[in-house]
């Protein structure tokens, strides 16, 4: 199974995530920032991460649409977190036989 996964600072400097189901049709505005789905912290991040599948595989993405164009109205907050906790995360999910991609990384 894929996922992408997206991130963005909020008003007190930490982090929020979401992690969607990777379809054929590129996530709005509204299904990526979507409070229901929102995980709030590396803490949830993590939890969310845990129960996936073996094997899963995880796109992390810093724009709408996904790809090099501009970012689509209402996604301009969406950016990668710092370098140290993008390895954090990368290495907890590797941990549960999960690889995350990113673009910052190829």
């Amino acid at each position: 199974m894929a996922y992408e996964l997206y991130s963005w600072q909020d008003s007190s400097g930490g982090w929020n995530f979401s992690l969607l189901y990777n379809t054929s049709s590129e996530k709005t505005v509204q299904q990526v920032f979507n409070k229901k789905t929102e995980l709030r912290g590396v803490d949830q991040l993590k939890h969310r991460i845990s129960e996936l599948s073996a094997g899963a595989g995880i796109s992390w993405v810093d724009r709408l649409p996904s790809g090099t164009g501009p970012k689509a109205k209402g996604s301009e907050s969406l950016k990668y977190p710092p370098a140290e906790i993008m390895a954090d995360v990368r290495r907890f999910a590797e941990a549960h036989n999960i690889k995350v991609f990113d673009q910052a990384s190829q």
